[in-house]
This record gives structure tokens, sequence and C-alpha cells, in this order.
């Protein structure tokens, strides 16, 4: 009886060391190493909202979705039709869903900001994309130097109306940071050319039709307008489609930003005087990159992102097209 105790204890002993091996094994597996066990069973899933379907934004899209399939993610790519609460509530289902990581091209930059708490409180990074976010906080980014592409296009119109006379500003979203930091570019070359006065400026909301509009009015109210600065190409657009109506586009040139193909062949057919190429694709993946690198362990070195801003006139816009839009 005694050395049948004595069985019973000793495997009793062995069942317990059983246990805790499995224990250990089942600890390991939630650390590090879970992750990536995890990662090999299941594909990492990209949560993504951007601000509206653009032209560019559409480009950028399909940069977004062609960087996900080639690094072996899911993508949710939601559009919030320029609308920030809309965002925040797709931000929202997107946690509830319990994607790997977030890509957020912000409608506005402040009204985006509540987002990073929601996303560091649910364990999910954050990187923004195209637009800046109005916070202190650290966070990662992809996206054009907007301050630059303000600059450029400025400095080339000041330079078509000779550094003297009347210019309107067309501006994106008011608080979208491309607005914010393509009018501070804008500024930055106006403050060194006191001949020329800005007389009026407003928002076209992106909008091809709005800019088109928008200039109709200008138009009749100001007969003595000499050129036009407007933030994206898709409003360069509108401005140049109601100065041909009234006939009077060849003494009020227009520049932009973006580089869309619309507004490359406008400038190759001679109706559209300057862009500023910002890579749509290469942005969008960009930001999908930086995404899986942080999922994979090996986040970049910088924070913030900047892709390079490039001029675009008759001199060049050819080669752009052959390269981007030839198919």
């Amino acid at each position: 009886m005694k050395k049948g105790k004595t069985l019973l204890k000793k495997l009793g002993g062995i069942a317990l060391i059983a246990v805790l091996l499995v224990s250990v094994v089942a600890c390991k597996g939630k650390g590090s190493d879970g992750a990536s066990a995890r990662a090999a069973n299941k594909k990492p899933v990209i949560g993504c909202t951007v601000y509206y379907m653009t032209e560019f934004v559409t480009l950028m899209a399909e940069g977004i979705k062609a960087e996900a399939a080639a690094r072996g993610a899911d993508l949710v790519l939601l559009d919030a039709n320029n609308d920030a609460q809309r965002q925040i509530s797709q931000i929202e289902n997107l946690i509830a869903q319990k994607v790997d990581i977030l890509l957020v091209a912000a409608v506005d930059s402040d009204a985006i900001v509540p987002a990073l708490d929601l996303a560091k409180k649910a364990g999910i990074t954050l990187v923004g994309l195209n637009m800046l976010i109005n916070t202190t906080e650290e966070y990662y980014y992809s996206g054009p130097n907007d301050v630059q592409a303000g600059e450029l296009e400025a400095q080339r119109l000041i330079d078509l109306i000779g550094a003297k006379g009347n210019v309107a500003i067309i501006e994106g979203p008011i608080g979208q940071s491309a607005q914010v930091d393509r009018l501070q570019g804008n500024k930055n070359i106006l403050a060194k050319n006191p001949d020329v006065k800005v007389i009026a400026q407003q928002t076209a909301n992106w909008s091809r039709a709005e800019a088109l509009a928008l200039v109709e009015n200008w138009i009749e109210a100001f007969p003595n307008l000499n050129g036009i600065i407007a933030h994206n190409d898709e409003m360069a657009l509108g401005a140049i489609q109601a100065l041909e109506a009234k006939g009077i586009k060849n003494r009020i040139p227009v520049t932009g930003v973006d580089a869309i193909k619309d507004g490359c062949l406008a400038i190759r057919d001679g109706r559209f005087e300057m862009t500023v190429f910002q890579d749509a694709e290469e942005e969008g993946r960009l930001g999908v990159r930086i995404c899986m690198d942080i999922l994979e362990g090996k986040p970049p070195a910088k924070k913030i992102n900047f892709i390079e801003m490039l001029p675009v006139d008759k001199n060049n816009v050819q080669e752009l097209i052959d390269r981007i839009y030839s198919n």
C-alpha cells in the first residue's frame, strides 16, 4: 500500500510538471513570439479612412491597395465624404472590428485629434496620411510638404504676373492641414512681394464645380484680377473653366497643386500654367509601408515622412504624363 501511495505521488508530480510546462508555452505564446505566430496564421488588417474620393485621393487609394496586397495585408478602406464626425465614427467602427493598425487621411486636422486617444486606448497605432494632425503628440505620418508646395505655386504665379498685381487664392477645406500649410507657403512668398495684393480668398473644398462657381463670381466682382493661386488642381481646373467661358483666360494665369491627369493634360494643351507634383500613389504606398513596418516591429526612424514635391510646367509635363498616366 505504501508503494502504491509513493507511485501516485510520483505520477502526480510528473503531471504537475507537465501542466507547468504547458502553462509556460501558453504564456510565451501571448508575448512577441505569439504575435509572430498570429501573423503567420492571419493576415494583418489595415483600417483606412480618407477624407473624400477626389481624383487625387483615388490615385492614392490605388497605391494603398497595391502596397497592402504586396505586403500581404487585408485592407478596409472607407470614404468619410468630407464629414469629420463621420470619420470619427468610421474609426470607432474600425477599432471595434479589431483592425491591427489605422491609416487616416483626416477630414479636419483638429477634429481628428480625439481619434489618436481612441486608438491609443485600444492599443492600436494610428498613422496619419496626406493630412497632418494638429497635435503635439507624436505620431507617424506619410504625406506632402505642403508649405513647400504653397511656396512653389505662389512663386510661379508671381513670376508670371511680373511680381505686381492682384491675385486671388482658392483654398482647400478650412482646417485641413493641406489648406493651412499651403496657405502658409503662399503667404511666405507673398510677404516678399509687397506689390502683389490678395483681393479675394475663399475655400472651394477641393471641388472643381465649387471653384467654377466661385471664380464666376470673382470675375464679376474683381475686373482687375491678374492671377489665381489654387490649392489643388481640381479647383484650378474649375477656375480655368470659368475664365475660358468669359474669354479672359489668356490674361489670368492659374497655378495649382497635385499634378492630376486632367491638370497635366491642361498644362500640355497650354490652358494651365503650372502645378506641383504630389505623387499620390507613392504617398499611399509609403503610408502602408509605415503601417506594415510598425506591425513587423521595425518602425521608421522618422515620425514625419514627407514625399518629394516637384514643380510641373510645359517643360516637363509630357515626361510626367508618359511616366504616370500612360496607361
